[in-house]
């Protein structure tokens, strides 16, 4: 009897698990790679019916242009995912999760606030030069908000991805004849909602073009969905509250407390050469709860300490922020 209980109580464990790692859709139709490694990855299955449901819960609350657009979007990533995800399992996997992280972070971001009509445009492309292969595969936003021009925004983001992507092939006078290298460019995105209306964009990027490694990094990008205009950190904060100041002094406390465990370059943290750093638009991610200030691999420390971030709550902030910006509620 004791045997039969445990047996009983394996198979209703099993049988939870088995339908725990089930995606949004039925495995037994399953008919592309990608649809055949999420299958497989109880991580992947779980993600892909996590973005289906925070989708689903989206789309219901949208009509019209606003629900038209999302379900284009939805197709459009899908095309970019079947069509960037390729190759081994392995990797068809890895390009998925990656993927997905970013995709399920967008959508919530729209959910947070009147839909922003922000798009994934992509560029994936690969070839040969000599016998060194390129891969690119670089997704970038486009804010596709009715009655607001978002043309110089748009611009910058699709030529920073073409950049990105051109710098990833190999010239043909490069003499990198014989030698067998796979170049890559990888590029994704994820937004944040600082306010109802604006949107922080957080681009992420990977570029190997030979040599020992190669270089990553992520840049933030802040959007008024009102103007059109990105708006960079002066435009957030009152004129005359010494916001420069409050701000590096915290950054520059926090990396020396950082340092202390990962080890970085105090030169780095002089005031000429730290104020030059926090001058940089790019590195200031404003996110729902708190502003992030990012340094990326050798601004602070060598190439394999990683990244260093500082995040301040905006409650310590709150005295600084302009009430007409576009984190002003």
């Amino acid at each position: 009897m004791i045997v039969r209980i445990a047996t009983a109580a394996i198979v209703l464990l099993w049988s939870a698990a088995a339908a725990e790692a089930q995606p949004s859709f039925d495995c037994a139709k399953a008919s592309t790679a990608v649809e055949r490694a999420i299958c497989d990855d109880a991580r992947l299955a779980q993600a892909d019916r996590e973005m289906a449901t925070v989708y689903g819960t989206l789309w219901n609350r949208l009509s019209g242009t606003a629900r038209d657009h999302l379900s284009q979007d939805q197709l459009r990533w899908l095309a970019n995912r079947a069509k960037a995800c390729t190759g081994g399992a392995e990797d068809v996997a890895r390009c998925a999760r990656q993927r997905y992280v970013a995709r399920i972070a967008t959508l919530k971001a729209e959910s947070e606030g009147p839909y922003p009509f922000v798009s994934e445009q992509a560029l994936v492309r690969s070839g040969k030069v000599g016998t060194t292969r390129y891969e690119i595969d670089a997704s970038y936003p486009q804010f596709d908000g009715p009655n607001v021009d978002f043309s110089a925004v748009n611009r910058a983001f699709a030529a920073a991805a073409e950049k990105g992507a051109q710098d990833a092939v190999p010239p043909k006078d490069a003499g990198y004849h014989g030698i067998n290298q796979v170049w890559t460019y990888l590029q994704s995105f994820q937004l944040f909602r600082p306010s109802p209306h604006s949107i922080s964009v957080a681009t992420t990027f990977y570029i190997f073009t030979g040599g020992a490694h190669g270089s990553s990094g992520v840049t933030a990008t802040l959007v008024d969905l009102r103007t059109g205009h990105r708006v960079p950190p002066a435009g957030v904060f009152a004129a005359g509250s010494d916001w420069k100041r409050i701000i590096t002094d915290i950054a520059r406390a926090d990396l020396k407390r950082q340092f202390v465990e990962r080890p970085g370059f105090a030169e780095a943290l002089e005031p000429t050469a730290f104020d030059k750093l926090m001058a940089d638009p790019d590195r200031y991610l404003f996110k729902a709860d708190s502003l992030e200030i990012i340094f990326n691999q050798y601004d602070v420390a060598a190439y394999v300490m990683g990244r260093y971030t500082v995040e301040i709550p905006y409650s310590r902030l709150s005295s600084l922020i302009r009430n007409d910006g576009p984190l002003g509620r």
